[in-house]
Parts: structure tokens; sequence; C-alpha cells
């Protein structure tokens, strides 16, 4: 049996809180997306994406921190959707279901854009709570949709349709 101070962490404000706790499970998730959104971002033949995930990861940090600090601006979400609008521009959308994942840069996108999905999640339930704001359920949703443009730049337009 684990000692009780094993199971226990402190948020940013210095709160203790069970390590399984929906805070915890939300900044765990958080962290693992930034990880593969670095997997991904090492893997990646495009230098804008590459470019945009270095960014994206750094906005992740204040994502992360936003149960404790609100850290995240308005400015963080329109950067985001000024982001989509580049990449919507700069790719065909397919009109059915494609199988992603083509290569090691287009599989760890699809990765990360599932464990932002998980994030979003998280973040819901965080809301509900009143532990986040809307906006950060909002860039989580949003990220997990550049995410999405990004795998159809990466791969060039080449999937497999369904």
């Amino acid at each position: 049996m684990l000692a009780k101070d094993s199971s226990l962490t402190r948020t940013g404000k210095g709160e203790v809180v069970d390590k399984d706790s929906s805070f915890t499970w939300y900044v765990g998730t958080v962290d693992e997306a930034n990880s593969f959104i670095g997997l991904a971002r090492v893997f990646s033949n495009d230098e804008k994406v590459k470019e945009t995930l270095l960014e994206v990861q750094k906005r992740l940090f204040a994502v992360g921190a936003e149960p404790s600090h609100q850290k995240l601006e308005e400015e963080d979400l329109e950067w985001l959707l000024k982001k989509v609008e580049e990449f919507e521009n700069a790719v065909k959308k397919p009109h059915r279901f494609i199988i992603l994942e083509k290569d090691e840069a287009t599989a760890f996108l699809s990765v990360a854009r599932a464990v932002v999905r998980r994030a979003e999640r998280e973040a819901v339930r965080l809301y509900r709570e009143g532990k986040v704001r809307l906006l950060t359920v909002e860039w989580l949703n949003k990220l997990s949709y550049l995410l999405y443009l990004m795998i159809l730049k990466e791969g060039e337009g080449e999937f497999e349709e369904v």
C-alpha cells in the first residue's frame, strides 16, 4: 500500500490534491499531448508545421497551468484561429473518411491529436467544476482541428480513403 504522501501532489497554487484528481488528470494529459506534439515536430518534414508545433508547445504550458494560474489569454485563441485559417487555406480537405497515418510524422501528429482531444474532455470536466474557463476548452478544441489540418499538410494530400 502506498504511503499517504505518495498519493498526493501540489497544484501551482500550493493546494494538496490526490494524484488521481481531475486536476492531475488534466495536467498530465496536457503534458502528454505536449510530448507527442514535440515528437511530431521532430519527425515533421514541413517547416511551417515544425514552426507552428513549437509555438503550440510553448502555449501548452499556459494551457496546463490554467487551473492554477489562468495564464491562457484571448490572444492565444486568436493566434490559434489564425493558424487554423492559414492551414485550411494550405490543404485540400477530403470529402470521405481517410486513414491519416502514412508515415512517422503523420502518425505522431495523429496520436498528438487524439491526446489533445482527451485533454479537451478533461478540460470540460474542470470547466463544469469551475476550475478552468471556457476559453481553455475552446483552445483545445481548435488545437485538435489544427493538428488534423497539419496531418493533411504533412501528408501532402496522399491518404487512403475508407
